[in-house]
């Protein structure tokens, strides 16, 4: 027989979680996703949302890594493929895929679409790399405890970005 599911205990957890996390300052959460073979950082404060990947309409005439636009509460998206823009190579479909939405403050109604999130992930922890970013938008490699290696995303420089802004087909 299934284990009962504690609604009361899970809100209760929930709330002490949602208190400690106000309780850090935002400028050293993160959120970590993982595309195109590498862990991920992209600052809070520079997305809105996170969500299961909804339809997507194709544009023609576009570059293979713009998949399209995505209708997210009556606000349309432009969506692109994270992993196929820096690697060349197409994220395969999945149910742990997610879009990652700029956050309004950028103007611009952009989603990333990546392989999955890997949750909340504090800035703290990781000592940052001497290795130069491979990327005029990503900040140089950190490296967590347990050795991991991430990179971490300026949204607003790979929002300003041309080779990002420029989707139609070559």
């Amino acid at each position: 027989m299934s284990r009962r599911f504690n609604l009361r205990q899970f809100q209760t957890d929930l709330s002490k979680r949602l208190q400690e996390a106000a309780s850090l300052p935002a400028e050293s959460s993160r959120l970590g996703f993982f595309a195109a073979g590498q862990n991920w950082l992209v600052p809070l404060s520079d997305i809105d949302e996170v969500m299961p990947v909804p339809d997507i309409m194709a544009v023609p005439g576009t570059k293979s890594w713009f998949r399209g636009l995505a209708n997210i509460r009556g606000n349309l998206y432009a969506v692109s493929d994270f992993t196929e823009f820096i690697s060349g190579k197409p994220t395969l479909d999945s149910a742990e895929n997610r879009l990652i939405l700029a956050h309004r403050k950028h103007g611009v109604n952009a989603a990333l679409l990546v392989q999955k999130s890997l949750g909340l992930k504090q800035t703290g922890h990781q000592a940052s790399s001497t290795a130069d970013s491979a990327w005029p938008w990503a900040k140089p490699q950190a490296m967590d405890s347990g050795e991991s290696h991430w990179n971490e995303i300026q949204m607003d420089r790979l929002l300003a970005e041309s080779s990002f802004l420029t989707v139609e087909a070559d």
